[in-house]
């Protein structure tokens, strides 16, 4: 029987043949892709294995040359010439930082992370192939974190597993900390630590928000901070700083409204209804903390600031 090889790079270090396996064989289910392996159709580096097998950089692929009939062996890349060919996402206009381990962009407003051609994810696949040389057969960039369609500000992708890993693990142990911006109505005075239970709520529309609930809810916390004040439009606003110690979603448009203080113009959550603003509502993620001496060699601070739109800031 002939076999077609695929070797493995620094990026598939310790993952799992099963894993990688549904990259390659998208229409199979993971029960005969395990078929497959048990039956010897699938081997490294020309031997039988076992699902859980983990691969080494340098490890050899054997796939049943038949099986490579149903193989995009270049679905990856059409994928994202495809993507590179609709997106009009300028993803070099967009980079704050960049490394071998992580990118980290300027989310534009009104812009999806995840989603068509118009996403940055779609977007960033594309600029990956394009501009960075990788040996792996199962690494593809992706997004690390949440930020709403219409929040502005740091967004960051991985570029290697390492990084990957490495950003989720510190995230989950709140070692990395996130500080936004946002522009509330009316005139918040004192520095608060909000603490809620909150949960989300779907219309018949599917339009998704989130509310208070001491039941059902999870819990968020939010540090708020004055920072400046001004009025827009006849409205008094301030200029508010928030450090978020956990990332609910919408929960800072959320608990700003429950403690009385919505986001300028952010309807959905109780703010008064503006004509002719830039936008829906005002919340710029503005700096990332990273532990110091880290591996990544991340700045222990990352800082963009809003766009000239952003009212006063």
């Amino acid at each position: 029987m002939d076999f077609k090889d695929f070797s493995f790079g620094q990026d598939d270090n310790d993952r799992r043949l099963d894993k990688i396996l549904r990259r390659f064989l998208p229409d199979h289910s993971l029960s005969e892709v395990y078929a497959l392996i048990r039956k010897g159709l699938v081997r490294i580096n020309g031997k039988k294995t076992k699902e859980n097998y983990r691969i080494t950089k340098g490890d050899i692929l054997n796939i049943a040359e038949f099986l490579c009939q149903n193989i995009s062996e270049t679905s990856q890349k059409n994928l994202s010439e495809k993507s590179q060919n609709k997106s009009k996402i300028d993803i070099n206009k967009l980079i704050v930082f960049k490394n071998e381990h992580l990118l980290i962009l300027n989310k534009p407003y009104d812009v999806k992370v995840h989603g068509d051609s118009d996403s940055l994810d779609i977007a960033v696949k594309a600029w990956y192939e394009k501009n960075i040389s990788n040996d792996s057969i199962s690494f593809r960039p992706g997004p690390l974190h949440r930020l709403d369609r219409k929040t502005t500000g740091l967004l960051v992708f991985s570029l290697s597993s390492q990084g990957a890993r490495w950003f989720t693990e510190n995230i989950e142990n709140h070692t990395i900390r996130k500080t936004y911006l946002g522009i509330m109505e009316g005139s918040f005075t004192d520095k608060e630590r909000w603490e809620d239970k909150i949960c989300k709520v779907e219309d018949q529309q599917g339009f998704v928000t989130v509310k208070k609930d001491e039941i059902n809810g999870k819990n968020a916390i939010t540090n708020a901070k004055p920072v400046k004040y001004e009025e827009i439009k006849g409205e008094k606003t301030t200029l508010t700083e928030y450090d978020i110690e956990t990332g609910r979603t919408h929960q800072i448009r959320a608990q700003s409204s429950i403690h009385g203080f919505p986001l300028f113009g952010d309807t959905a959550y109780g703010a008064k209804k503006q004509k002719g603003l830039s936008r829906d509502f005002y919340l710029h993620a503005w700096k990332l903390h990273f532990p110091k001496n880290n591996p990544l060699n991340v700045p222990e601070t990352v800082t963009c600031n809003p766009d000239p739109d952003f009212s006063f800031v």
